[in-house]
């Protein structure tokens, strides 16, 4: 019992540890570009230009100003801190994935603008926790899933393009980051937790083998 909840708690400072130095990156990069003056918008993504393309790594850790980066910041604490606790093995090529893929159908889906920010990824990160929740039948990451869309049920409002006419709101990133998350949550479906073992399968083992040696008598 005391190596299981020593096990538990290493798992959740791995997972804390990590989700706090993530989502402490694009606030390194604000203070940063404050302190210095630095025109940090210009290093986001522009669709469908070669030289945009920096964007797909560079997006998810600029941001206009403080209001943009706390709107951002807790949901993705959250997000990120539920990756590495469900997926320690491959949290990081997830994420990878994610940050990629979500970046890349920003590129070639967005309008003719300079789009900053982590909203993408975290659109990406809420889709594929839920999506995972639904698909894998563990039930922390059930619970985790419901919490998700308890939270941030509000996001499916964000892919109306309509919504967001005369703003500078990137929805063409809120909806790569679904995309994104979906795809990945399907192909990593066999990865993180396994299913509790039902406490019944050994006994119906039993019983099939017992049917099978009547039928051969």
């Amino acid at each position: 019992m005391d190596e299981v909840l020593s096990e538990e708690k290493k798992e959740l400072r791995y997972a804390v540890t990590y989700s706090l130095l993530l989502t402490a990156l694009p606030l390194v990069v604000l203070i940063v570009g404050e302190a210095f003056g630095l025109n940090i918008r210009q290093y986001g993504m522009r669709p469908l230009e070669p030289s945009g393309l920096w964007g797909i790594l560079t997006m998810p850790l600029l941001h206009a100003d403080w209001e943009h980066l706390i709107s951002n910041t807790p949901p993705m604490l959250l997000l990120i801190f539920g990756l590495f606790l469900f997926y320690k093995r491959v949290a990081w090529r997830i994420l990878v994935y994610i940050w990629v893929v979500s970046g890349l159908l920003t590129w070639f889906m967005g309008r003719q603008s300079t789009h900053i920010g982590a909203s993408g990824l975290v659109y990406a990160l809420a889709a594929f926790h839920f999506l995972s929740g639904v698909i894998k039948k563990v039930p922390r990451q059930r619970a985790f899933a419901l919490l998700v869309s308890f939270l941030y049920g509000g996001f499916v409002w964000a892919f109306f393009p309509t919504l967001y006419a005369g703003t500078n709101i990137s929805w063409e990133g809120h909806l790569s980051g679904l995309l994104a998350g979906i795809l990945l949550a399907v192909y990593f479906r066999h990865e993180g937790p396994e299913p509790p073992v039902s406490p019944f399968a050994n006994e119906e083992d039993e019983e099939d083998e017992i049917f099978m040696e009547d039928e051969q008598k």
